[in-house]
């Protein structure tokens, strides 16, 4: 069994990859937390290559963050991807997102938009680790958000792989 490798890896010490000006992603964020204790102490997280969100700043359900007035009021991670350079007939990108959810008994969730809309509510639950998005066309560059939406959890990392 063979593994495809990933184009693009994004973590919070790697937030850059840059090949050329249409093969490019970069991951920002905005709002991570943390605390005076490990493992969500600023050193710990560091070391361990994450970003922590607490449930205490859990973006509303109910809220569209498509608008930016309502998005630059919650925490989130910010992703840009412009990967135009592979774009051809049947290219797609697979976007895995990696996390740690702190507590069994606390599930994440994670709403993921782009500029048209919600694209996925996801939940982030204990003992899993990752979950896919998948994008059916590189033709233009693409924004997507990560709004935190409940639960106490890590960002550990964005890979994108071009199929």
């Amino acid at each position: 069994m063979s593994c495809l490798d990933a184009t693009f890896t994004l973590t919070p010490r790697s937030p850059v990859y840059f090949n050329s000006p249409r093969n490019q992603a970069l991951l920002v964020c905005y709002g991570a937390d943390f605390s005076y204790t490990s493992p969500t102490d600023l050193s710990s997280l560091y070391a361990s290559d994450r970003f922590f969100f607490t449930s205490s700043y859990a973006a509303d359900p109910n809220v569209d963050y498509t608008q930016w007035a309502n998005l630059k009021k919650t925490r989130y991670l910010y992703s840009f991807i412009n990967l135009q350079g592979y774009a051809a007939a049947n290219k797609q990108l697979a976007l895995i997102f990696g996390f740690d959810v702190l507590f069994s008994s606390m599930p994440g969730r994670v709403f993921v938009y782009s500029d048209a809309g919600l694209l996925k509510d996801q939940q982030l639950v204990y003992g899993d680790n990752q979950f896919l998005l998948e994008i059916e066309s590189l033709d233009q560059a693409l924004f997507l958000y990560f709004v935190h939406a409940g639960g106490y959890w890590f960002f550990r990392g964005l890979s994108g792989y071009v199929v």
